[in-house]
């Protein structure tokens, strides 16, 4: 199981950065950051707060928790990440999300009710004539419908620790199911046996403290 710690972006991107460091320092296999655009959170960029990332650490796994799908242009996107995964020598993959702010949605010219179209639209697009893309992932909330898309195309599924209502599901319907689990805590996320978890941090103790937890 990879074992890593993400921020949904609620430190300021010196401190993320930091965080990173210490994951790296402290033998943990993933660092992962959020997409958010209102306050208090303030990782609006991920890709380059990353790239930052990419350049301070040699081994360490980077990730997004999440990228949002929905609002952001598909190809921008594809741009964007593969640039940041040249970059980062192949150390990134990404945890696509919808959102769940429809106050962000109208900033972007979008529609809330539109978030799971736009989300298997913009999948398409965002794969289409990318081979050598980074490993995909889905957050998965509520819909059904994310754990059928990440299983048709043998992407990893991401669920919330207490938001675990169709990983078997998931899990029936691929021959190689990758599960992700964010989580507050390292027992609330090893209960689903997950192959990757990951546990919210806040502070470089918290990160040295699950380090040696490992």
């Amino acid at each position: 199981m990879e074992l890593g710690v993400f921020t949904p972006g609620d430190l300021d991107p010196c401190a993320m950065a930091d965080l990173a460091v210490a994951a790296e320092q402290a033998g943990l296999d993933v660092f992962a950051v959020g997409e958010h655009h209102n306050p208090p959170y303030n990782s609006s960029s991920p890709a380059t707060l990353l790239a930052h990332v990419a350049a301070r650490t040699t081994r360490l796994q980077l990730s997004t928790a999440t990228t949002l799908i929905t609002t952001n242009d598909p190809r921008r996107l594809r741009a964007e990440y593969a640039t940041l995964h040249h970059l980062a020598r192949g150390r990134t993959d990404l945890v696509l999300g919808r959102g769940n702010t429809a106050r962000v949605f109208g900033w972007f010219g979008r529609e809330i009710e539109d978030g799971l179209r736009l989300t298997l639209d913009h999948y398409a697009v965002l794969t289409d004539g990318w081979p050598d893309r980074p490993y995909l992932w889905h957050a998965c909330a509520h819909s059904p419908e994310i754990a059928d898309l990440a299983a048709a195309n043998d992407d990893g599924l991401f669920v919330f620790g207490t938001r675990s209502d169709h990983v078997a599901r998931y899990r029936d319907q691929t021959d190689h199911p990758r599960l992700g689990v964010l989580a507050a805590g390292l027992d609330e996320g090893l209960e689903l046996a997950p192959d990757r978890l990951l546990v919210h941090v806040r502070t470089t103790a918290d990160v040295e403290r699950l380090g040696r937890l490992r």
